[in-house]
């Protein structure tokens, strides 16, 4: 079966001058994670290929779990990207508690010789489909890129901080980023994608009301945030059945010091 892929969507950031990019240099930023984005539609069209061989249908691994999910991205990254190093469900410290990181990974930067480009990601995925008419007002509601912004903040005191909660592990100092992987499950065909971009650019270049967490509980509290300042990257993937689609964006929501924007 073929996967029809989309080329790799890349937000623009705010021409205002007084609301850049959170981070240094946004534009390598994108060009690393679009190298992510191409390894991972490639290794996707080799199962899909491979699976269909053993099974006589294909399998989809971003319809199973969360977990399965992101282990065909970790998959791809050490297959695609070469020098590439990942580790899943890595039990580090943060800033206030230890917990698990869904993936990290690191790996060359083609454009700044001897660097690397690491980063921690944690995932979210939609439960159900979605078509690309109500993709928007999915990516706007509270299990869209809010749900990114509370899990980013249970390692936090201020949910805004861009600071990345694993800035200063004693073992384990490198410069980083901390990426909120949001998959969302489409009903869509190839001709659809010029809607799926309208949504991304609607949603991911302008100021958004985000939910974010209360440590205290209750509710969630609804802040404004340019999504533009944060670096986002996006590929959309469509089996030929029009139903098993999959939306990826990949936005930067910290770093380490040296990678903040002064």
């Amino acid at each position: 079966m073929k996967l029809y892929h989309s080329p790799p969507f890349k937000s623009v950031a705010p021409v205002d001058p007084g609301y850049l990019s959170h981070f240094v240099d946004p534009s390598t930023i994108q060009s690393c994670l679009e190298m992510v984005c191409n390894a991972w539609v490639n290794y996707l069209q080799k199962f899909v290929n491979e699976t269909t061989k053993l099974f006589e249908n294909a399998e989809f691994p971003w319809k199973g779990t969360e977990r399965a999910t992101v282990s065909s991205l970790a998959a791809a990254i050490i297959q695609g990207i070469t020098g590439s190093l990942v580790v899943e469900e890595g039990r580090v410290p943060r800033i206030d508690n230890a917990g698990r990181c869904d993936l990290w990974a690191s790996f060359p930067d083609p454009k700044h010789a001897g660097t690397r480009f690491s980063f921690y990601l944690e995932a979210k995925r939609s439960d159900r489909s979605k078509r690309p008419k109500a993709l928007s007002v999915f990516l706007k509601s509270d299990k869209g890129v809010s749900s990114l912004f509370c899990d980013y903040g249970k390692s936090h005191r201020n949910p805004t901080n861009k600071l990345s909660a694993y800035a200063d592990l004693p073992k384990r100092k490198h410069e980083h980023f901390v990426i909120g992987l949001l998959v969302t499950r489409l009903r869509a065909v190839e001709k659809d994608y010029p809607d799926i971009e309208a949504a991304l650019h609607e949603v991911f270049e302008n100021r958004q009301a985000i939910t974010l967490r209360n440590r205290s509980g209750g509710e969630g509290q609804k802040r404004k945030r340019n999504l533009g300042r944060l670096p986002t990257v996006a590929v959309v993937v469509l089996p030929s059945d029009g139903r098993s689609g999959f939306l990826a964006t990949f936005s930067v929501l910290g770093s380490t010091k040296g990678l903040l924007a002064k």
